[in-house]
């Protein structure tokens, strides 16, 4: 019997190769007889590499282009200058672009929602003096022994019970000062949109100068699931200003008519009282140079093209 459960893993996993590696030769095939800038063909090519679960889609159909244009509006992320962004939680996954500040103490809070074994945001957050207050129901402890972060194994979600518990209660429970320039950073893996339609986001204004996500399921495929999202982030516009958006080079990734998209996006905002001065001029291109950092090192940086 173990022999026989042995050999069906072994030829599952032949066969998952094997449709890999026609997925493989299908893509490199269709891409290479792509009219489209020479340039954006090598960037598709190399992204074939480590493709496992997920894929990479050409289409060009004008709905699917639409939706990924309305994302872009959405992120574009005002022109500041370089001097007054940071980068936070060091390079690659776990590292975010912020608005610079003036570090911690007097008990500014940041909120972190969503946390592994590696959260490096959290550390350096910590050690410029926040008190980071974690939430994660996925793990059993913090992954950092510090004086000032505090670790609660609770997932947010839409109601309050023994393993979960809703933003607003979160707020109410760690007693935010709302004349502090509290942050926020969020990474809970495609539950950030539950979170975000049960929560008034007035409130995160109230309480945040600065929020930072990780946006997951951005496929302009899905229809209804595109226009839920849309109307979140138009939501979270009416309040806070997008000043950096990065997009993940591991997740699902788009190409419509000379634009890129992954269905996962890092996006730091910035308070709408606080971005007051600067102008109101946005970046042409998201990338920026020595603040940007690949998400994984063995796949290229998609660009990112606003319009």
């Amino acid at each position: 019997m173990q022999n026989l459960e042995k050999l069906l893993e072994k030829l599952n996993q032949k066969l998952e190769y094997n449709n890999q590696l026609n997925y493989q030769i299908l893509m490199s095939n269709i891409i290479t007889n792509l009219d489209i800038d020479k340039k954006d063909k090598q960037i598709l090519l190399l992204l074939l590499q480590n493709r496992d679960r997920n894929f990479i889609r050409i289409n060009d159909n004008e709905e699917i282009y639409e939706n990924i244009t309305s994302y872009l509006k959405l992120f574009k992320p005002l022109a500041l200058p370089l001097e007054k962004l940071i980068r936070v939680g060091g390079k690659n996954d776990g590292g975010y672009v912020m608005h610079q500040f003036n570090g911690g103490g007097d008990c500014v809070k940041a909120l972190s929602l969503g946390v592994s074994d590696y959260s490096p945001w959290d550390l350096e957050m910590a050690q410029k003096g926040f008190k980071v207050i974690e939430y994660d129901g996925s793990i059993e402890k913090g992954p950092y022994n510090h004086p000032n972060i505090t670790f609660y194994k609770k997932f947010i979600g839409t109601n309050d019970d023994e393993n979960t518990i809703t933003l607003l209660q979160v707020l109410k429970d760690n007693n935010l000062d709302e004349k502090l320039p509290n942050i926020l950073q969020c990474d809970i893996e495609n539950h950030e949109w539950d979170m975000l339609e049960s929560v008034d986001i007035s409130l995160l204004s109230k309480y945040f100068s600065q929020i930072i996500f990780e946006f997951h399921g951005l496929n302009p495929e899905e229809k209804d699931g595109a226009q839920k999202r849309l109307r979140l982030l138009q939501k979270i516009n009416e309040y806070f200003v997008p000043i950096h958006t990065h997009l993940n080079n591991h997740g699902k990734i788009f190409y419509s008519k000379g634009l890129f998209w992954s269905t996962t996006a890092e996006v730091s905002y910035l308070r709408k009282n606080d971005a007051k001065d600067y102008e109101n001029t946005y970046r042409k291109s998201g990338n920026l140079i020595k603040l940007d950092s690949v998400t994984f090192l063995s796949n290229p940086e998609i660009p990112l093209r606003f319009i």
